[in-house]
């Protein structure tokens, strides 16, 4: 599941950048959005689940990570409002890559998740 994730949210990144470069940059900046909002959904159905199932290191870490995930939410957002703000758009997507770049890190290259 998570290298489907991994590979979804691969193409979402490049298919965002090439779109930003037509006509069609509204939904690409749209689009751009989609990547932070799905790990806020993932990360609040994670928590909703409860400390008893995720864990209480599980649940802390969730707990830390999720206004940096609500605040990037954010940050794509107003780039889909402003889509003439190219410069936030490509903040917003060099964050969204290296997010990317974590989870296919983890899912791919670290031992403990392999």
């Amino acid at each position: 599941m998570a290298a489907l994730f991994c590979v979804c949210a691969i193409v979402l990144l490049l298919v965002c950048a090439v779109l930003f470069f037509t006509p069609w940059r509204r939904i690409g900046c749209w689009l751009l959005a989609l990547f932070p909002l799905a790990l806020d959904i993932g990360i609040l159905l994670d928590m909703a689940r409860g400390i008893r199932t995720v864990g209480q290191a599980g649940f802390k870490s969730d707990e830390r990570i999720l206004p940096y995930f609500l605040a990037l939410l954010i940050v794509t957002v107003i780039a889909a409002i402003r889509p003439k703000w190219g410069w936030l758009f490509w903040i917003a997507w060099v964050v969204n890559a290296l997010c990317c770049a974590i989870a296919v890190f983890l899912t791919f290259f670290w031992k403990i998740f392999s």
